[in-house]
């Protein structure tokens, strides 16, 4: 055999090899992207579900996930949240920053080094967080009592002239009725 032709079948043959595998890869892929684990819950499409599902990916976070950033329990009165809340959020706030009368080169260096850092992504996180919980509860609270309306009389209007001291200024008119304005004041 000549070198050429065996190179040739050396390249035919991995190029098969290669594509085989892949090939077998990509099979295994659309098995594992198919199999769904024992206990995981059911992906079913956005939108479709109950409120709890809408809520989360509306606001693309579990309540699990809020509790756990705003270090809280599922139980806990919205005060303590919102106490959890505050003190986090300005933990990672931008630093409160203080007039200096006398700083010198060597003194400002080692500051800077200590001073906290802010972090606006925290900030959103810890946010977030307390926005789900506030619309998780807001969700499971009942709708208030609606009262029904008092029934508003049409068979007659109140018509109030300019003139609040005279008598005539208030008269119950029936409805089709005219009424003459009353004499200016001082005329009678």
């Amino acid at each position: 055999m000549s070198a050429p032709r065996v190179i040739a079948e050396l390249v035919v043959t991995g190029i098969r090899v290669l594509g085989k595998a892949t090939a077998a890869a990509g099979q295994q892929a659309v098995r594992n992207f198919k199999h769904k684990p024992e206990g995981a819950p059911d992906s079913g499409p956005v939108g479709t579900g109950s409120s709890k599902n809408k809520i989360t990916s509306q606001l693309n976070m579990s309540l699990d996930e809020a509790h756990l950033i705003l270090n809280v329990k599922k139980d806990d009165p919205m005060d303590v949240i919102q106490k959890h809340y505050d003190s986090i959020f300005t933990a990672n706030g931008p630093p409160t920053v203080k007039p200096e009368t006398h700083t010198t080169p060597s003194s400002s260096a080692k500051k800077s080094s200590r001073t906290p850092t802010h972090s606006h992504y925290l900030q959103s996180k810890v946010f977030r967080a307390l926005e789900r919980i506030k619309a998780e509860r807001e969700a499971e609270a009942p709708p208030p009592p609606s009262t029904p309306e008092a029934p508003i009389p049409t068979p007659a209007s109140t018509i109030e002239t300019s003139n609040p001291i005279s008598k005539e200024a208030t008269k119950t008119v029936k409805e089709g009725e005219t009424m003459a304005p009353p004499p200016p004041p001082g005329s009678v």
